[in-house]
């Protein structure tokens, strides 16, 4: 006699499954980490970009002024009569915000040098007379 042994049995189907849905819940774990894993170095590097735009812009502009008209006073920078702060986390020029997300600001003259760090970037200036 010969035994019909088409199909599979109940052991087989819970078996299939549980290895199934052991597999899809290893996948959807990578996936969840790949998912935050990109949304912190997004967040870094707009930090970063945040942090360079403000740099460039103060550079160029202490750069171009005359060295009689820079005036540094608790972390305020006056160039001609234009107030350069920070206020909470946005660098203002006057009224007007020109970068926003920037944790701290620092300008130091000694002499004829001065330093400025904004955020995690710092330079060292040199005003010629």
């Amino acid at each position: 006699m010969k035994k019909n042994e088409k199909g599979i049995t109940l052991v087989e189907l819970l078996c299939s499954l549980a290895l199934l849905s052991m597999v899809l819940l290893l996948v959807s774990s990578i996936q969840m980490f790949s998912v935050k894993q990109s949304t912190a170095q997004n967040e870094e590097i707009q930090k970063q970009t945040d942090d360079r735009l403000a740099m460039n812009m103060l550079t160029k502009e202490i750069r171009k002024a005359d060295s009689a008209k820079i005036n540094i006073q608790n972390n305020i920078l006056t160039i001609d009569g234009t107030k350069y702060f920070l206020d909470g986390t946005s660098l203002k020029k006057g009224d007007q915000v020109l970068v926003s997300n920037i944790k701290n600001f620092t300008i130091i003259q000694n002499g004829d040098k001065i330093t400025l760090q904004v955020g995690s970037i710092s330079t060292t200036m040199y005003i010629r007379k």
